[in-house]
């Protein structure tokens, strides 16, 4: 049979095979990955990874490449925005925590005149003289525990921790833990048979003191001599 659309062209019915389908690349998964791990860089543990997986990612998308290159930068801005947060957000932390600990000295707990002693840094072992005023005093003057003296402190104990308990309080717990510590180190039968009496006091810081962080306070064991 001739073919009416002469030789060499295909004959009725003859349909060229069509050629191979467009490649379409997928969105790439690891700027995904580092768009949600940005995102959630609120949580401080994804901050790193988002930061690792969004410059990997930069570097498989892009023209020619796999899509995602918009996600791999917002992930990146996102990590970047939640990094500068937290350190901001730590600065002022630790800012507040050194205001709180620190503190201006106070009269009450700054540091005593040479030979003399306060709540703050008198130690057990260190004898002195009963100040002779009435009512209450920031300091004592020591002396050697070799030579007569009325006073020696025999232990330390630090107060509760808090704001200000009030003079009762603070006076209810320091007789509770001066005479659990004049119970352990002194020998009060002893004392009794040399014919010493032994009194017992404390010395504590005042409100003041407290609250610029000083609340150490020592037991005292009052006697005429020394035994």
């Amino acid at each position: 049979m001739n073919n009416p659309l002469g030789p060499g062209a295909p004959p009725y019915g003859f349909v060229h095979p069509p050629g191979p389908p467009p490649h379409h690349h997928k969105t790439s998964g690891l700027a995904i990955a580092a768009l949600v791990l940005g995102l959630t860089g609120c949580l401080v543990l994804p901050l790193l990874p988002a930061i690792i997986v969004g410059v990997i990612a930069l570097t498989q998308t892009g023209p020619g490449k796999r899509p995602g290159r918009g996600l791999a930068i917002g992930g990146l801005a996102a990590a970047g925005f939640w990094a500068i947060g937290w350190v901001a957000l730590l600065g002022n932390t630790m800012d507040d925590l050194r205001h709180d600990t620190a503190g201006p000295q106070s009269a009450g707990c700054a540091t005593p005149s040479p030979g003399h002693a306060d709540a703050c840094t008198l130690k057990p072992g260190e004898c002195f003289e009963q100040p002779k005023v009435k009512g209450t005093f920031d300091s004592v003057e020591l002396t050697s525990c070799g030579n007569a003296h009325s006073t020696e402190a025999i232990g330390a104990f630090t107060a509760a921790d808090g704001p200000w308990p009030g003079a009762e309080k603070l006076r209810a717990e320091a007789v509770s833990e001066c005479q659990r510590i004049m119970a352990k180190n002194v020998d009060r039968p002893r004392l009794e048979a040399a014919g010493v009496y032994a009194d017992l006091s404390y010395l504590a810081p005042g409100r003041e003191s407290w609250e610029t962080a000083c609340a150490p306070s020592s037991a005292r064991s009052t006697h005429p001599t020394h035994s």
